[in-house]
């Protein structure tokens, strides 16, 4: 883990709000395990409550502050769960289906950089939680994911399948679709969209030029999506085999 602007402070509190979140888990698994799918979803329809409330709040600080632009706006990578969460959560069908892939893939993602390198996911929050709104926001957000994915994860929620990839393209799609032309034309980074903080990334981007860029981080996305729901079927499948085993050896 890369975790060298973090002081002992910094971690100690990242590792006190990791260890609630995993209490929180635990508990809910063992209340809520051998429940219906519908109980097992109310958790995470609190959660996604939870976080678009804040969102809204956050929206509407920004402008009542006069410190609103196109930054705010919610299209930045750790903005998409106030998209998929609710078509997961609140939606049926195809489209619940969607959303729970793409749930999946980008709360995957989250946790593996959250947890790598923090910092210039949550800056200084953990530390400076309560100074502004701004710093709690980003601190509780973050967090919310990580106990969305951790309990949808123990409670076993998903149904991915191998259209579950499809998903995957018309989701990263998508995104591309609403967020280069709001990037180009407003000037916004959003998910590294223009430029990239991440050196070598940055050094292929000057290197190939921009379109050739953009594919490529359109296919490392859709890339991505495909090994985390690949490693979710191949996971799931040998947990299947090996219950079925015990079954027929009792």
């Amino acid at each position: 883990m890369f975790w060298q602007d973090y002081g002992k402070e910094e971690i100690a509190v990242m590792m006190q709000a990791l260890a609630i979140i995993i209490l929180i888990t635990v508990l809910l698994w063992i209340f809520l395990r051998k429940k219906d799918l519908k109980y097992r979803m109310i958790p995470l329809i609190v959660i996604t409550s939870i976080m678009l409330a804040l969102e809204l709040t956050k929206q509407i600080y920004n402008a009542a502050n006069g410190t609103y632009d196109w930054y705010v706006v919610p299209l930045h990578f750790c903005s998409l769960f106030l998209y998929f969460y609710p078509l997961m959560v609140f939606c049926k069908g195809k489209i619940k289906n969607f959303g729970m892939t793409m749930s999946l893939v980008t709360s995957v993602w989250m946790f593996v950089l959250f947890y790598f390198n923090p910092s210039p996911i949550i800056g200084a929050s953990p530390t400076h939680l309560f100074e502004t709104f701004s710093n709690f926001h980003t601190f509780v957000h973050h967090h919310l994911v990580v106990l969305f994915l951790l309990v949808s994860l123990l409670l076993n929620v998903y149904n991915i399948d191998k259209r579950s990839l499809l998903h995957v393209v018309i989701g990263i799609s998508a995104y591309a679709l609403i967020a280069l032309p709001v990037a180009h034309l407003t000037g916004t980074n959003y998910c590294n969209l223009l430029t990239s903080n991440i050196p070598f990334m940055e050094s292929l981007r000057q290197s190939v030029g921009q379109v050739w860029y953009t594919i490529i981080m359109w296919l490392i996305g859709i890339g991505g999506g495909f090994i985390v729901c690949g490693t979710y079927i191949g996971i799931n499948s040998i947990v299947k085999i090996s219950k079925r085993n015990k079954a027929r050896t009792k």
